[in-house]
């Protein structure tokens, strides 16, 4: 009997040592593979054309024959084809592609097309491989799941600030006609009609006016008037409430309160009359034209706009204010989502998916950021001492922080802070920001799905919006918006609630 165990407790010893064996042979196996897919990912050998569709905005993009991509063409052996789509065409844009099929091979999508097509197999999962990229793998992960399935990563998001945009004001106007910043709405409203009214400009002409908004094409949605919004208890297209997310669509008491403001600054030309036509960019435009007293404006690009405003009036003083308050002390500012994508297309070669995650990778690293940021060392910059740099009039004519703007960049607030900017700039960007945080109106449902809302949500939110802009042209009574509210909840609004809050408790 002894024998028998002492010969058991051998064959057992033996086949632990087998199996420990195989699962060190598995694990190097896998181990080993991850290094080759490294490996054929670094391979720079073949050159490969990228085709690459970026969103654009004022200025237009970069032509092809680029410092900045002759740059990235050489350290990627790329020939890297940048196509730079307008914002205010960028969903048509989409929408064409889509019913030709012919995507290009890397490529930015809005937020609600990218909820419509991730389920047709036209995006990259780069989940299996994102441990290949650290850099891609250090986006925060709320805002890298966001959007995506569940165990998928098929697109990286374009980071922007959160609480980004300051509310300004043409100080020099206050100070012209006596008037300090206005804390509450109905001071706001008073010092707006000022404006409209009393010629802040000298001109001896009634050519301004108080402020100005438009309506995203993109969300369907009121922008550059998110503190009034917020002032009168609207939220920011959702919010909680008893543990429940409720849509904007359904507060008719506070739209009633918001649209009988707006009707009233309309009527008596304190709101600008072109507001329906207006688009993304145009109370910026209009601000530094001359012609607007309040607009928010981007603290990345407080100096350009300054610079735009004392162009005309080389007095100008510009400042950012603190949202004013609404009736029952309710504030608000603008909130942007980093919902849009950069997204990589599923069908092209692997060997052009793998250069482009290694483009993307980079643009996210220390070496990478400082290149898409700054530029070229010598051509766009130089460093003057360990601490101070000095930026060269290439960068102007080149534009060199395109990328960075515009396309890819990394998470931080400090994305458009340049080496060679004066640090009390940069303090004073930061203050800003810190201020805008404090009265963050946060849309409670950003990132959740609902198929409903993707199939059917654009056009009810339009429709919807067509009866808020006619109430404030005067067109519609302001109880038409329960109408409005009613017909949003009657022909699919009410599924859009049931499968948002589904998403929100999962």
């Amino acid at each position: 009997m002894k024998k028998k165990l002492l010969v058991i407790c051998a064959i057992l010893l033996l086949l632990s040592s087998v199996i420990g064996c195989s699962k060190q042979d598995a694990g190097a196996s896998k181990s080993k593979e991850a290094g080759e897919q490294a490996a054929a990912a670094d391979d720079l050998s073949e050159k490969l054309t990228i085709n690459w569709m970026a969103r654009s905005f004022q200025g237009g993009g970069w032509p092809e024959d680029h410092p900045m991509i002759r740059e990235l063409n050489k350290k990627f052996n790329v020939d890297l084809k940048i196509q730079w789509v307008p914002a205010a065409n960028i969903k048509e844009k989409l929408n064409v592609l889509a019913a030709s099929n012919e995507f290009p091979d890397v490529f930015f999508v809005l937020h609600p097309e990218f909820n419509k097509w991730k389920k047709q197999g036209l995006f990259l999962d780069v989940q299996p491989v994102l441990n290949q990229y650290p850099n891609l793998a250090k986006i925060p992960q709320d805002t890298l799941k966001r959007l995506n399935p569940q165990g998928k990563i098929l697109g990286f998001p374009y980071y922007i600030t959160e609480a980004r945009d300051s509310l300004s004001v043409r100080e020099d106007w206050l100070k012209k006609l006596n008037l300090s910043a206005p804390k509450t709405l109905d001071e706001f409203y008073e010092v707006a009609k000022a404006f409209a009214t009393k010629d802040p400009d000298g001109n001896g002409k009634q050519d301004t006016t108080g402020f100005s908004f438009y309506i995203d094409s993109t969300t369907n949605t009121l922008r550059d008037i998110e503190f009034i919004m917020a002032g009168f208890g609207l939220a920011n297209q959702w919010k909680e409430v008893n543990g429940k997310l409720v849509p904007y669509q359904t507060q008719v008491e506070e739209w009633k309160s918001f649209l009988t403001f707006m009707n009233k600054a309309y009527n008596e030309g304190v709101l600008d009359k072109d507001f329906a036509v207006n688009k993304i960019r145009s109370t910026i435009e209009k601000f530094e034209s001359n012609k607007v007293g309040f607009a928010y404006l981007n603290p990345n690009e407080w100096n350009s706009s300054i610079k735009n405003v004392t162009k005309l009036v080389p007095n100008a003083l510009v400042s950012a204010l603190e949202p004013p308050k609404g009736p029952t002390g309710l504030t608000g500012t603008q909130i942007i989502d980093s919902l849009d994508k950069y997204v990589i297309n599923a069908k092209i070669d692997p060997k052009k998916q793998r250069r482009i995650l290694m483009i993307l990778d980079y643009m996210l690293s220390p070496e990478g950021s400082d290149f898409i940021k700054h530029g070229i060392e010598g051509v766009h910059y130089k460093k003057i001492s360990e601490d101070k740099y000095e930026k060269l009039e290439a960068a102007d004519k080149d534009r060199q922080n395109l990328l960075n703007i515009w396309v890819f960049r990394p998470f931080t607030p400090s994305i458009q802070m340049y080496k060679w900017e004066d640090p009390a700039l940069h303090k004073m960007m930061r203050d800003m920001f810190a201020q805008n945080q404090k009265h963050k109106w946060l849309n409670q449902a950003a990132g959740l799905e609902s198929d409903t809302m993707t199939k059917s949500g654009a056009n009810l939110n339009i429709k919807f919006m067509e009866t808020v802009s006619k109430i404030i042209m005067g067109r519609e009574p302001v109880s038409a918006i329960e109408k409005a509210s009613a017909d949003w909840l009657a022909n699919g609004g009410n599924k859009i609630i049931e499968e948002i809050n589904k998403s929100f408790k999962e």
